[in-house]
């Protein structure tokens, strides 16, 4: 029995977890089973190459829901942009960087409100940092390679009426291409410049 089997049949069972995902020419909704997982992230961040989505449903790029349900769909997470909860479950595990220190409590970390660009979106929210990292020490990581924010609102570049609002979302480092502080002291500004 190959380690693919193995994690694969674990992957099978286990709690379903509601998901949107969002990539540069996909977006679709459907669950993902966490298998031994407990979180979402802890799930995502451990698997490579294919993600097994349950019920899968695909939406229009305004995210409105398409006729095409899909009971399984295999999508490579090289082209996930980002994955998208409405609901938060995991808010206060929500670590986003990870940093040695002697002490890596939630506590030592802050939210801290980010705006991120993937090739079709931008992603305003707060990421759960280290006091002392700095813009280009959470851009240069490549771990975790999915990065949790929380409280994010999500806007096409190519339209951008498109406007959808998430709890909870994994953004993949892969996929972006820029970022940003919201307010250069490391607080969280006062004023969105996307008018959320």
């Amino acid at each position: 029995m190959a380690w693919d089997d193995t994690f694969d049949a674990a992957a099978d069972t286990g709690h379903q977890e509601p998901i949107e995902l969002i990539g540069t020419n996909l977006r679709l909704t459907g669950t993902v089973s966490l298998g031994r997982f407990g979180r979402l992230t802890d799930f995502i961040n451990a698997s490579s190459g294919y993600l097994r989505i349950h019920d899968a449903r695909l939406l229009h790029h305004s995210g409105e829901p398409t006729d095409l349900e899909l009971p399984e769909l295999m999508v490579n997470q090289d082209e996930i942009s980002f994955i998208a909860q409405g609901q938060a479950r995991e808010l206060g595990a929500a670590t986003g960087f990870i940093e040695p220190v002697s002490d890596t409590s939630v506590e030592h970390r802050k939210a801290r409100e980010f705006v991120l660009f993937t090739p079709g979106h931008t992603l305003t929210g707060k990421v759960f940092v280290f006091g002392q990292t700095d813009l280009a020490g959470f851009v240069d990581s490549s771990d975790p390679r999915y990065v949790p924010v929380v409280d994010a609102t999500m806007r096409s570049l190519t339209d951008r009426e498109i406007v959808s609002r998430y709890a909870f979302v994994l953004i993949n480092r892969t996929q972006m291409i820029a970022a940003a502080e919201m307010d250069g002291d490391g607080g969280v500004a006062t004023e969105d410049p996307f008018g959320r």
